[in-house]
């Protein structure tokens, strides 16, 4: 049966539709993103949904007319990805799971249709990369090089700046580079925008990488602009400049010059190619594309799409988690002490099904205090790393880290002062407990929980010890070790 016109695009929406409704949890999660007006980061995610969509609809006739059948090769590395999706979910990696998501859609594209339509959906799921909030991760290195870039202009123009941190200092007032100064959204509005121009123009992939590059350029200079506008505006009025406020759409404003430049001066690389703006670069074989095909090739996408965390669910509930059990206490000469629910060690660990907090004394003034927190199933709001979780809490501020040998394992050591004075010193050591094996870093704890999750229920559990730097850190270091060697199963 012959297709009729917009069958195989409509098929592959329906695709879309179908990746979203399944792997729900990171659909959500984008469209959170897309509209937080408060942090403003991806609020330009649903335009670029638009424009990816448009793209595929405007390539409709050259996905119409490729030669599209299943491809078993495909089939395989779609598997591999929900996997790897999986893996990341039940780790609570949110990060991850999202940034595989829009590659799921693609495979199942390439699965369902071949390789020649996945080719041609090549360059709209990658545009999508740039609503996906994993970017985020950039904002810290960007924050970091804003600081850097400010160190250098206000020595060359003023005025007398003292840096400290992500804090300039200036002689009437201080300025807070914050992560949302980075120009992380800049960068990526650019970066969309840049290659966007690059395939309506369809540009030799060296102009257009030249471009991507012209733009991440001006994208930064654009935002360094900004924040060096707001200091001399704060240091010329002394500090009551309304710039100082309103200082997020005065940058659209920069970055609109910015763009300005990049369409001015990309006109001056190799002229775009004769084809329409239009139409597909690359014309695949015309082919009698039938309707049979591609629903024989969208069910059995959808079979993968489904049945991957199916199986996995199922196998899950044939193996109901482990009771979760009490931090073992040590031997002598340790015995149980007062805990200070003052002390300025206020570990966050929301969502925990179990918290211990306990303290030691071995009678000869040594002490250590105990945190342990364990999870039945690591989940959104409920995890070992990130979303408002803290080992040390607000009251103390982290030090040198380094990796610790017990005679109980490894521990990963943090020394802490506290904000407040007298500022005292500490060491904490800490480390992971997942589906039965220890890590001292929560990022390889939450990948081994993942992957054991695709078929059993395991616990995740964090414990924490933490002693005075009394006189010094190395006897605290000692102190901790005996508490270790009494609790061999700690």
């Amino acid at each position: 049966m012959q297709m009729s016109r917009w069958q195989r695009t409509g098929s592959i929406l329906v695709l879309a539709l179908i990746v979203a409704v399944i792997y729900w949890p990171s659909a959500r999660v984008l469209g959170e993103q897309w509209v937080d007006f408060k942090d403003l980061a991806y609020t330009h995610g649903w335009l670029i949904f638009a424009v990816c969509v448009w793209l595929v609809i405007r390539d409709r006739q050259s996905i119409d007319r490729a030669d599209a059948r299943p491809s078993a090769l495909a089939f395989v590395a779609l598997a591999g990805c929900i996997l790897c999706w999986l893996v990341a979910y039940r780790a609570s990696i949110q990060d991850l799971h999202i940034t595989i998501f829009p590659a799921i859609f693609w495979f199942a594209a390439a699965a369902a249709f071949g390789w020649p339509v996945a080719r041609l959906l090549l360059f709209p799921v990658a545009l999508l990369y740039c609503a996906v909030p994993s970017g985020a991760q950039l904002s810290g290195p960007l924050q970091a090089l804003t600081v850097a870039a400010m160190q250098v202009v206000l020595r060359l123009t003023g005025p007398q700046a003292l840096i400290s941190e992500d804090l300039i200092h200036i002689p009437n007032g201080t300025f807070e580079i914050q992560e949302g100064c980075s120009g992380l959204h800049f960068l990526t509005v650019g970066l969309a925008v840049a290659a966007l121009h690059g395939e309506l123009r369809r540009d030799k992939w060296n102009i257009r990488i030249a471009q991507l590059c012209l733009m991440g350029a001006l994208a930064l200079l654009a935002n360094w602009v900004r924040v060096y506008t707001v200091i001399e505006a704060g240091y010329l009025t002394d500090m009551h400049s309304s710039l100082l406020r309103n200082h997020y759409w005065f940058g659209w404003g920069v970055f609109g010059v910015a763009l300005f430049a990049f369409f001015k001066l990309s006109a001056c690389f190799e002229p775009a190619a004769s084809a329409s703006a239009f139409q597909s670069t690359w014309q695949p074989p015309r082919a009698r594309p039938t309707m049979r095909a591609d629903l024989l090739g969208l069910s059995l996408a959808t079979l993968v799409l489904a049945g991957v965390p199916a199986t996995s669910a199922t196998i899950r509930m044939m193996r109901p988690a482990a009771a979760l059990k009490m931090t073992a206490d040590p031997g002598a000469p340790w015995v149980a002490g007062l805990v200070d629910i003052h002390s300025s060690w206020q570990p966050r660990f929301n969502g925990a099904d179990l918290e211990q907090r306990l303290a030691f004394t071995d009678g000869s003034g040594a002490a250590v205090e105990l945190f342990s927190v364990s999870y039945r199933t690591l989940r959104q709001g409920a995890k070992l790393a990130g979303m408002g979780t803290s080992l040390i809490g607000d009251g103390l501020q982290l030090g040198p880290e380094q990796t610790m040998t017990a005679p109980t394992g490894e521990f990963r050591e943090s020394e802490v002062a506290e904000r407040t004075p007298p500022h005292n010193l500490y060491l904490i050591w800490s480390r992971y407990e997942t589906a039965g094996r220890i890590h001292t870093s929560a990022f390889p704890a939450q990948l081994w929980y993942g992957l054991k999750a695709l078929i059993s229920n395991p616990r995740a559990s964090l414990v924490a010890l933490r002693a005075a730097c009394r006189p010094d850190c190395e006897s605290a270091r000692r102190t901790l070790g005996e508490f270790a060697a009494a609790a061999p199963r700690l």
